[in-house]
């Protein structure tokens, strides 16, 4: 028999009145806020059986590992556009199953500052973090395959020159894990709630962290181009633009798990306003979410939900 472990991130009041409760659930970042449901949260605790949580879930008979291309960039970076092409080209052959985000961060920092032409603050504090806590991060543009240690001087960091070969190496290794997400957005509130199943394949041992990116499809702004012009009109690309629970998200399981283990994590996020910002209109934005090796940084799993 399967065993399932649920992660309760939901807070309900009251649910346990006063009686002592064994080993409660520790507070998490991403605990659901209850005030941006636009009506009664026992409905929806009803609507999504949390007593059961697998069955609100059809079988994921997924057989694919789907690989993370994260395009490490700068809107000031003139050799980043060129680098841009070759990761859209790999999203967009479908038999490699890539999935791509551009992430504004780099050693210094210098390609993404902004000025009174280049206004728009692409960078996130993640992006920020994820640039020092992966060794060997030098210049942009550089990318992240599923954060294969294969890159330069055995670091997680790949040249653009390199991609196609390390997405193609990607493509035989063996499916670990699945997940399944399911979202739900209230425009009277803005909230966004995330419900996620992550199923493991395989017999592994290690700290594994879900991290959920919100992204952005597409972005008009200013970038400088590789002959040293601006293009006022340039379309930014899947943006990483915040992470749903933190920089390192959920820790879901660390040590031994077994073939067949599955979690279940629920998450709520207030949007940005696309009365401020068009550019986060629900249906221009996506979820990028995934399962790593806290230690070694290595994707195992990722999958995009489109809205």
């Amino acid at each position: 028999m399967k065993n399932y472990f649920y992660l309760l991130i939901f807070i309900v009041f009251g649910l346990f009145s006063c009686d002592k409760i064994e080993n409660p659930i520790p507070p998490v970042f991403g605990d659901v806020d209850w005030s941006l449901y636009p009506g009664d949260s026992n409905d929806y605790l009803t609507l999504y059986n949390f007593d059961n949580p697998e069955t609100n879930w059809s079988t994921n008979n997924n057989t694919k590992k789907q690989i993370l291309l994260e395009d490490y960039t700068g809107h000031k970076c003139t050799n980043c556009p060129a680098a841009a092409v070759i990761a859209k080209q790999l999203e967009d052959d479908t038999a490699l199953n890539v999935i791509m985000v551009s992430v504004h961060a780099g050693a210094g920092g210098a390609f993404q500052e902004t000025d009174s032409e280049f206004i728009t603050d692409f960078t996130t504090e993640a992006g920020d973090v994820y640039v020092v806590d992966m060794p060997g991060m030098f210049a942009n543009p550089l990318g992240t395959i599923n954060r294969n240690p294969t890159g330069a001087n055995n670091t997680v960091w790949h040249a653009s020159s390199s991609w196609v070969n390390t997405v193609n190496s990607e493509t035989s290794a063996n499916l670990l894990a699945n997940i399944q997400v399911q979202a739900n957005h209230f425009p009277s509130t803005n909230g966004l709630f995330i419900h996620t199943e992550t199923e493991f394949k395989d017999n592994l041992s290690g700290d594994y962290h879900l991290i959920i990116y919100l992204i952005r499809e597409s972005v008009i702004a200013p970038q400088k181009m590789g002959d040293g012009s601006i293009d006022h009109h340039y379309h930014h690309h899947s943006i990483l633009s915040d992470n749903i629970n933190g920089t390192w998200g959920s820790l879901i399981s660390s040590g031994n798990v077994n073939s067949g283990t599955k979690y279940y994590n629920d998450f709520s996020v207030e949007l940005p306003s696309p009365n401020i910002d068009s550019t986060y209109e629900i249906n221009t934005l996506s979820l990028v979410t995934y399962l790593c090796e806290r230690n070694t940084f290595e994707i195992i799993q990722v999958t995009k939900t489109d809205f």
